[in-house]
């Protein structure tokens, strides 16, 4: 007796197996065909990324473009004098801070000078204008910087060089303070000392450079000698 044929379990599974293996042959030709004409589908995925990004942004930026008008509005509504006092208290506040750096900048400069140079020196020199071209009032600050163990005191001279009648001439303080002034400028102090004076030039004489010498009282203190440009330090 002939029996009939048994059916073959796997003919299904290659049947599946084959038409996986042409859709995907289909899909890498049809993705090859748009490759060679200069399509990707990475770079399609890649300008979208970035798209999204460049919507994000500009949402990003319309919110804070919506918080800048409210925050407009809003100040819009305050009374004007309460406004007027705000601004004024503000520039109070920005004029403190502003003095306290200075006055910071002043103090490291004593205590911590960039250089490092221990001892008696110029901390800062300026010539200011008074009422006429020959009239000048110097301010000219004077500290003992990194040690403060003792109290210093001295004489400062000073000279001015530059030309007359086409000459070079020097004038020392003497000859430039009215009434018979001082041949120097005295000073005394553990920290630091401000020293003014008043300067009158002679009449024709073109100065050029300030000369500025501190001699120590104590026997063993160190004299300071600094030449300044008449042009740099001076401020209207």
């Amino acid at each position: 007796m002939t029996r009939p044929p048994v059916p073959n379990a796997t003919a299904p599974l290659v049947y599946v197996v084959v038409a996986a293996l042409l859709l995907g042959g289909g899909y890498l030709l049809v993705e090859f065909g748009r490759y060679q004409a200069g399509y990707s589908i990475l770079d399609q995925r890649r300008e979208q990324t970035e798209a999204e990004r460049l919507v994000a942004e500009k949402d990003a930026e319309l919110e804070e473009l919506r918080r800048q008008i409210a925050l407009l509005e809003t100040s819009r509504d305050i009374d004007h004098e309460t406004y007027a006092q705000v601004e004024a208290n503000l520039s109070e506040l920005q004029a403190r801070i502003q003095a306290q750096e200075e006055e910071l900048v002043f103090l490291q400069g004593i205590v911590s000078p960039e250089d490092g140079v221990v001892g008696l020196r110029i901390q800062s020199l300026e010539l200011t204008q008074v009422d006429s071209e020959q009239r000048y009032m110097l301010n000219m600050v004077l500290v003992q910087a990194i040690i403060h163990d003792r109290r210093v005191a001295g004489g400062v001279r000073l000279r001015v060089a530059g030309t007359r009648d086409g000459e070079e001439t020097e004038f020392a303080l003497e000859d430039l303070v009215a009434d018979g002034g001082p041949a120097e400028l005295a000073y005394g102090f553990r920290y630091f000392q401000a020293l003014q004076q008043e300067l009158l030039l002679p009449v024709g004489f073109e100065p050029d450079r300030l000369d500025v010498e501190i001699w120590p009282q104590e026997p063993r203190g160190q004299s300071v000698r600094q030449s300044f440009r008449w042009s740099e330090i001076t401020t209207d």
